[in-house]
């Protein structure tokens, strides 16, 4: 071996990343993805005669290719303060899931935020001030519950509203005509 070749550490760690990679094909000689790879980083066919330096380019190539990609964030479940003698976790849940429920049949009026909404809805019900970054501060367990129920019955006839509604049978006759 002269001086410029590349060593047989460096070649047994290319095939080795190259296999990890699924791109090494027994009995293929060099027809496999790998040297693909070696040619079109290189211009070499084999590996062996490639310099250290392009054995480490194609090394650095086959560890790019290798790293696991960035995985995709799991969206966080939202946490929810239950206040002592206030609303429970699973009253707050509840009652946002009702609220989106219940803008999937009524939006809001263009700039009106869903917490706004509810704070209304809190107000008007309770006569208690709501405020949109801690809409059930000032709510008992109890009250919770009544809000949870008005909010079904809300829901339930803002959905009968809708689906006796033109948007509605527009909706469906749009959906009709895509099909």
């Amino acid at each position: 071996m002269g001086a410029l070749d590349v060593s047989k550490g460096t070649v047994k760690s290319i095939y080795a990343l190259g296999a990890k990679l699924g791109m090494v094909e027994r009995g293929g000689g060099h027809a496999d993805a790998l040297h693909a790879l070696v040619q079109g980083l290189t211009g070499k066919e084999s590996i062996t005669a490639l310099t250290p330096a392009e054995a480490q380019a194609v090394l650095a190539e086959l560890r790019r290719r290798s790293a696991p990609a960035a995985a995709p964030q799991k969206k966080r479940a939202r946490k929810y303060e239950a206040l002592p003698g206030g609303l429970s976790e699973g009253q707050q849940k509840k009652v946002w899931y009702l609220m989106y429920q219940l803008e999937k049949y009524d939006p809001a009026p263009e700039g009106v935020q869903l917490r706004d909404r509810l704070c209304g809805l809190i107000s008007r019900q309770f006569g208690v001030t709501a405020f949109p970054t801690q809409p059930f501060r000032f709510l008992t367990f109890s009250q919770g519950n009544a809000l949870i129920e008005g909010l079904k019955k809300l829901t339930e006839r803002k959905e009968l509203e809708y689906l006796h509604s033109d948007r509605y049978r527009q909706d469906m006759g749009v959906a009709g005509n895509a099909q």
